[in-house]
């Protein structure tokens, strides 16, 4: 994915009530860079814990709110609860999470859940013009990537 797009790559989990940056392929030293490996504390507003979050029931994801916050990042952060359901909707009718300059007012990205494990998401970030440019591109090379992510078992 790094190599076809450009964009920088994760791969996140949601494990006992908390979402997790993994890993990346952004630089450790890159502290200019929005998403590091760690617990994700802004998962309202990234692409990744929307794809993670619209797969949990209403019940779990009400929890993990009341836990961990919808604090408003950036003007464009959604922090009202039924929007964010409809968002959520959204996510798993298209199958595509998007965060456009929720979490930093410059990135956007785009996550979507790994077939067989929706517990995982595979996702990318970008700057906010080449997302506007390379929307569709990058999603279906995203898409593409996740379907061929190896499970647990290969």
């Amino acid at each position: 994915m790094r190599r076809t797009t450009g964009a920088e790559v994760y791969f996140t989990a949601c494990r006992g009530g908390r979402i997790t940056v993994v890993d990346t392929t952004a630089p450790l030293t890159d502290t200019q860079h929005p998403f590091a490996p760690g617990r994700e504390t802004r998962a309202h507003a990234t692409a990744h814990g929307k794809a993670l979050l619209a797969s949990l029931s209403r019940a779990a994801r009400r929890r993990y709110l009341a836990h961990h916050g919808m604090a408003r990042l950036t003007e464009r952060t959604i922090t009202d609860e039924e929007r964010f359901e409809a968002e959520l909707a959204s996510v798993r009718a298209r199958g595509v999470a998007v965060s456009v300059g929720e979490a930093d007012p410059a990135y956007t990205c785009l996550a979507v859940p790994l077939p067989g494990r929706p517990d995982c998401a595979l996702s990318v970030s970008l700057p906010l013009e080449d997302f506007r440019r390379r929307r569709v591109e990058v999603s279906s090379l995203l898409t593409l990537a996740a379907a061929a992510f190896p499970t647990a078992s290969e």
